[in-house]
């Protein structure tokens, strides 16, 4: 009896010494999951337009190198396994006085008429926008994640529009600030060409205070070390209720960002 002991304990203590050093070697161990970060610089040449007083306007550039206005925003996204989160603050400040084109909104006298419109306009926007996703596709060129989170945007306007179109003069005036916060939903991911050029995208959909906004971006992506830089177009809209400052409301333009991976 005290050898079949003494054999079923040396059979034992061999079992745990041998999955010991496979835990010791890596083969067995499983590391704790751990977050990775990317932290995300942009630099935005913005077109700024919408409805204000019933009347459709435009800021921004016609020509875009005349007439560039910049914004600066930053995010930082997480990755841990299959989920991911995000966060991302946006200001903008516009400033324009002088000649510009408009369309007067539909109900007036000149209905549908482009004219020349002598406009002082400063529109202050400031965008946050926070939440998570799951990995929905993984391979190893394409990968996507389904975002579900909430977006604010508070706008403080200050606009002066004298309209003349031939005989019919109006002046409007619009001068508050307005803040919303809407539940959004969305999609984001790449797409590889090679191992440094990739296709990258973004797009989500919601409402909540406001009626409905929604964004999409594309952009064509380079991969140098733990950096990577985007250039791409980026359109972020909202559709507000009437009677309040801004009845519509979208920022547009090309779009430079750097990735930065830690």
């Amino acid at each position: 009896m005290k050898k079949a002991l003494f054999a079923v304990a040396t059979v034992l203590s061999s079992t745990c010494a041998g999955h010991l050093a496979m835990a010791q070697d890596g083969v067995a161990y499983m590391p704790e999951p751990r977050w990775n970060y990317e932290l995300q610089l942009y630099l935005w040449g913005t077109e700024v337009g919408g409805v204000a007083n019933g009347v459709d306007f435009e800021l921004g550039f016609d020509d875009i190198v005349e007439n560039l206005n910049m914004a600066l925003m930053g995010g930082l996204r997480g990755f841990n396994g299959p989920w991911m989160t995000y966060g991302e603050l946006g200001y903008a400040s516009i400033r324009q006085g002088g000649d510009a084109s408009y369309t007067i909104a539909p109900g007036s006298p000149a209905e549908g008429v482009k004219v020349e419109a002598v406009a002082d306009a400063d529109i202050e926007t400031t965008v946050v926008s926070f939440g998570g996703g799951y990995r929905i596709a993984d391979t190893p060129t394409y990968s996507a994640y389904g975002t579900f989170g909430a977006r604010y945007l508070k706008i403080a306007a200050d606009l002066t529009l004298d309209v003349s179109a031939g005989a019919q003069d109006r002046s409007f005036e619009v001068d508050g600030d307005e803040d919303y916060w809407d539940a959004v939903i969305g999609v984001n991911g790449r797409a590889r060409f090679s191992d440094a050029w990739f296709l990258s995208y973004i797009f989500d959909v919601g409402a909540g205070q406001s009626d409905l906004t929604w964004q999409a971006g594309l952009g064509i992506g380079y991969t140098f070390g733990r950096s990577d830089l985007v250039l791409g177009y980026r359109h972020m809209e909202w559709d507000l209720p009437d009677g309040d400052l801004m009845e519509e409301y979208y920022q547009s333009g090309p779009i430079l960002l750097w990735n930065y991976r830690f």
